[in-house]
């Protein structure tokens, strides 16, 4: 019985060969930056007073007031920085307050634990200090 041409030893080296060397080869590549959909600027600050609203939303609640008083901020010491914050600090804390606004048990106390992050957020956004004794 004779061998099929496709499995001759010197094609099957020729083939490998050619392999190695096409693995070895760099390969250049092309990357470059993707614009952002918020890059407007009526966009951005559509979304920026959008994420003020739901800070401003949670800041309204009871608990939220309460434990802000607590640590001696005023309502208007808190408004007042809000404009100021980095969009990052928007970001983190709007998400925070959207994860304050579901219900239920458990969310009653993932929200307790939202609003003493956000309380110390706040804090260490106005360079005040919580001390425990």
């Amino acid at each position: 019985m004779k061998k099929p041409w496709i499995l001759d030893g010197r094609i099957c080296w020729l083939v490998m060969l050619t392999f190695s060397l096409l693995a070895v080869w760099p390969i250049q590549s092309h990357a470059a930056l993707a614009p952002s959909r918020l890059a407007t600027g009526e966009m951005v600050t559509a979304e920026r007073a959008e994420q003020i609203a739901k800070i401003r939303q949670a800041l309204e609640q009871q608990v939220v007031a309460q434990r802000l008083a607590d640590y001696g901020l005023t309502p208007a010491e808190v408004e007042a920085k809000l404009p100021t914050l980095s969009d990052e600090q928007l970001q983190q804390l709007a998400g925070l307050s959207d994860t304050l606004a579901e219900g239920g048990v458990l969310g009653v106390i993932i929200a307790l634990l939202v609003i003493t992050l956000l309380v110390i957020v706040i804090l260490k956004l106005m360079n005040k200090q919580i001390i425990i004794r």
